[in-house]
């Protein structure tokens, strides 16, 4: 039979074998010709012409040849050429028939005791000459129902577990920088799903961003093949929105899974576009009052507070507000609606209560805290949501910076404030692509206002600290600035130090001994450690000016 009237097993697996059946060895994505019922009477393989899925009911040859075993028949099929082996059995299969089927390429699977070999036989056929349109028949019925599901307003998780239910297998969607943004695993299946991995790692997910990198043209109106699986586009309104992606362990795709993904994709993506559309008329009118607040004075204050309660921000919640800036290159601000979109969609879909904004050329987002201890945890997140941005800023630079936790709206305008200067201060620090916390910078700030009265003190100290070490550093291309930055890093601690730096202890050990000989401050002296650790800030302020 030509591969037009082939299936393959995973879809058999799907549709026509009885619910507990289950691939123990072999390929799932082995293409069936044909299914044949073995009968009693040898030579039961002359039935076989290669590509076939051979039904055997061990009971039935037994009854004519007592003492074969499993382990013989599947390597009698296997030497014929089957594409598969189907055991109906009342005892386990012994490891030698698995080695079997796993040598020769040969899928094994295992149906329940009672299954209707007859039945299964006739199924597994028919299925094979309908061919195509059964297979685009059941495709069909596949999207009516995600239409349906859309036109009830369901969720897009909704719509990923009809998908994945069809095809038996985890469906991820990712946001146009390959982020995974929803995921839908086989719940409630009938047998495990062939191929699916219960969640994917983020090895995987970069992978697939790398990859996207180079190969996303061809997604578009396509499914191809990708370190996840297989992957096709969403488009909204001729854009680009995200892609779909099936989790799979084959290197083959049946068409039925072909097309329920694409037919998925065309779903998905309109129900995309509904979901945004419905955010951004929503948070255009948070992001409203925020830049009203940012712009008003104190006497607005009162009617924005409860502009903002409408919009579903507690004017009394506890927050931190935070301002992304995103440049190019050359240092000419990127436009922000699409960065700020992603934001919002993050944050949405994470269900936290935010507000969000642009002030001239800067997104403003307040992000809300359960208690000062969650400030660390807000941090982290503020930071993923920077390197996502910068993700989306193709050649250019983003930098966020974060104000301290202020309780209720009345302070947001102050908060702002902080929240602009750790950006001002990150950038004369050169540190101009992280996450700034104002917090932070207490020591900065001084040694900043001191460098722009007393210049010429900042710079005595400098040198009288730490000048000779900086010297013979640049002149042995040494690691004893590195070292000493890791010492404090350490907070003193030896072999954290040493096992940040990747060094010996002992090695660790002498380069503090040779800083203190250079410098001529013991670092057992608590005041002398000051000194240095001071030094290595004034070093970093000294380095913002034209001249150093």
């Amino acid at each position: 039979m030509t591969d037009s009237n082939t299936v393959s097993l995973q879809y058999l697996l799907r549709t026509a074998l009885p619910p507990e059946t289950q691939l123990i060895a072999g390929p799932p994505d082995a293409q069936i010709s044909w299914a044949v019922a073995l009968r009693a009477q040898p030579p039961a393989d002359n039935e076989l012409y290669g590509g076939e899925l051979a039904l055997v009911q061990m009971d039935l040859l037994r009854s004519f040849e007592s003492r074969i075993g499993v382990t013989e028949v599947v390597q009698r099929l296997a030497d014929a050429n089957a594409a598969a082996v189907a055991l109906r059995l009342r005892e386990d299969v012994p490891p030698q028939a698995l080695s079997i089927a796993n040598q020769h390429n040969v899928a094994l699977i295992v149906l329940p005791p009672d299954a209707n070999m007859a039945r299964v036989e006739r199924e597994i056929n028919r299925l094979i000459v309908s061919g195509a349109a059964q297979v685009t028949q059941r495709a069909i019925e596949v999207q009516r129902e995600l239409v349906r599901a859309a036109a009830e307003n369901r969720e897009l998780g909704t719509l990923l577990q009809i998908i994945a239910r069809a095809t038996g297998k985890t469906v991820v969607v990712h946001d146009d920088a390959g982020v995974q943004t929803d995921i839908a695993q086989v719940s409630g299946q009938r047998r495990p799903a062939i191929g699916a991995r219960g969640a994917v790692d983020s090895a995987a997910i970069e992978s697939f961003q790398r990859w996207l990198q180079r190969e996303s043209s061809k997604a578009l109106h396509n499914v191809v093949s990708s370190p996840l699986g297989f992957t096709t586009t969403l488009q909204v309104e001729k854009r680009v929105a995200g892609f779909l992606s099936l989790i799979t362990g084959v290197s083959t795709l049946d068409e039925f899974d072909r097309l329920v993904l694409t037919y998925g994709a065309e779903v998905c993506a309109v129900q995309l576009a509904k979901t945004r559309a419905i955010a951004t008329a929503v948070e255009q009118t948070r992001g409203d009052w925020v830049q009203m607040w940012l712009s008003g004075t104190s006497a607005d204050d009162d009617m924005l507070m409860a502009r903002a309660d409408q919009s579903g921000f507690d004017p009394d919640s506890l927050y931190v507000t935070t301002a992304f800036r995103a440049v190019s290159a050359s240092g000419v601000p990127l436009p922000l609606d699409s960065l700020i979109g992603f934001v919002r969609d993050d944050l949405t879909r994470r269900q936290i209560e935010f507000a969000i904004g642009q002030y001239v050329d800067l997104i403003v987002l307040l992000y809300p805290l359960d208690s000062h201890q969650a400030l660390t945890r807000a941090r982290q997140q503020i930071e993923y949501l920077r390197e996502q941005l910068h993700v989306r800023a193709p050649g250019g630079v983003v930098a966020a910076g974060i104000s301290r936790p202020v309780q209720g709206l009345r302070d947001l305008r102050a908060a702002y404030r902080e929240a602009k200067d750790s950006l001002t201060i990150a950038q004369q620090l050169g540190d101009i692509d992280k996450s700034t916390y104002y917090g932070d910078l207490k020591l900065y700030q001084l040694l900043l206002g001191v460098k722009d009265r007393s210049l010429q003190h900042l710079r005595r100290f400098y040198e009288e600290a730490l000048a000779p070490l900086v010297e013979h550093n640049d002149r042995k291309q040494g690691d004893l600035i590195r070292t000493l930055n890791g010492f404090f890093d350490a907070n003193g601690n030896l072999a954290k130090a040493a096992s940040d730096l990747a060094v010996h202890r002992n090695t660790l050990v002498y380069r503090l001994d040779r800083i203190s000989e250079l410098t001529g401050l013991d670092l057992n002296d608590p005041d002398n450690r000051l000194i240095l650790h001071l030094a290595l800030k004034v070093q970093r302020v000294l380095a913002t000016l034209p001249s150093s």
